[in-house]
């Protein structure tokens, strides 16, 4: 490695860095006071909190990587630019080629790093976080119901008006089934009582109240009463859980369409995860062609300038993004295409950039 390459990337890593340890902050912000309150309300270990955050690493790299390289990108070459060393390398004989050689390996790297951990480490990670989560909920020894407030028991929402904490007694309770078979089931009555089988559910003794069944028809129910009726909501486990798209790996999906009775709507959005994973991958590597000339022209307040230019960078990268994950759910033949089109829109930014920077 030459002088000068050292000399970049020890002003590009601790930028690198830091913007890594702030995105990953942020996710991890979204995760802790759902685990925090788990763990701390409902008697499950605070170092349980610690071993679900390492499971989730993987998929906050996947988030994380893309937009850590663009801002230090932008932030490092600002920097250059702005102090004249882009100017004196230049005239020394460095080209820009010589310059931007270690960032473009960077970018290389980060893009193979991320293939294997949009693939296969991110969803496994993730899947693992949510067995685990889903366990610990299995294993619940207390739950407080809130009067006046919504408490999730597993797959149901329960609601009671009055809580009496010493005797168990509610009032105005509503119970609804959010999910799984028989979802949308709801259970009214004026009063009633609850306790808690530790480690399997609470169980519910209610009183004067009604149960209205779902049916397959959105506008169609069967109701009927009752004067004592119990019921048990279990702590759900991780037994019956399906697992979400994002805890699928690829291998696993590939799989899964495979299959000759998968419907359209879950072939077209397995064929988009796979495209999205692959796109998102390449991210650093197209966003480099963008960022570079635009960081090399930042030549005053580029510490602003190139922060506010990578958010509007990454708003609009991800916009596209987006905006091609729900063209492939749409259609089947865009499925493998549409996802590529945030990577296809930096071909012609990357280009129109380095025209301008290069007639200067």
């Amino acid at each position: 490695m030459t002088i000068l390459s050292r000399y970049l990337l020890r002003r590009f890593f601790p930028l690198f860095g830091l913007c890594i340890g702030v995105f990953v902050f942020v996710m991890l912000m979204t995760f802790f006071l759902r685990l925090f309150n788990l763990a701390l309300m409902k008697g499950i270990p605070l170092s349980w909190i610690a071993l679900c955050f390492g499971r989730l690493t993987p998929y906050f790299l996947s988030l994380a990587l893309p937009m850590a390289f663009l801002v230090a990108l932008l932030l490092t070459l600002g920097g250059f630019s702005e102090s004249g060393e882009v100017m004196a390398l230049r005239s020394s004989g460095f080209s820009f080629k010589d310059i931007l050689k270690p960032f473009f390996w960077i970018a290389l790297l980060l893009s193979l790093l991320l293939m294997g951990i949009n693939h296969k480490w991110s969803p496994d990670g993730f899947h693992s976080f949510q067995r685990s989560y889903y366990r610990a909920l299995s294993e619940v020894t207390r739950l407080d119901i809130e009067q006046n407030a919504m408490t999730s028991i597993g797959y149901w929402t329960i609601f009671a008006k009055t809580v009496d904490r010493e005797s168990g007694r509610l009032g105005t309770v509503r119970v609804i089934k959010r999910q799984g078979q028989y979802s949308r089931m709801r259970i009214s009555a004026p009063t009633g009582s609850s306790s808690v089988e530790a480690g399997k559910g609470i169980k519910l003794v209610l009183e004067n109240g009604s149960l209205v069944w779902p049916s397959d028809l959105p506008d169609s129910y069967t109701v009927s009463s009752f004067e004592r009726a119990g019921f048990f909501l279990p702590f759900k486990g991780d037994v019956d859980r399906q697992a979400e798209l994002r805890e699928l790996s690829t291998p696993r999906i590939r799989e899964e369409l495979s299959r000759e009775t998968l419907s359209e709507q879950k072939t077209r959005e397995y064929s988009t995860e796979i495209a999205l994973r692959a796109a998102g991958a390449f991210a650093p590597f197209m966003l480099f062609w963008v960022a570079c000339p635009l960081g090399l022209k930042l030549e005053k307040r580029s510490g602003p300038i190139g922060f506010a230019l990578s958010l509007v960078l990454i708003f609009v990268f991800y916009g596209f993004l987006a905006f091609g994950v729900g063209l492939g759910r749409k259609d089947l033949s865009l499925s493998l295409y549409a996802p590529w089109l945030a990577n296809l829109a930096c071909v012609p930014a990357g280009i129109w950039s380095w025209r301008r920077l290069l007639k200067r």
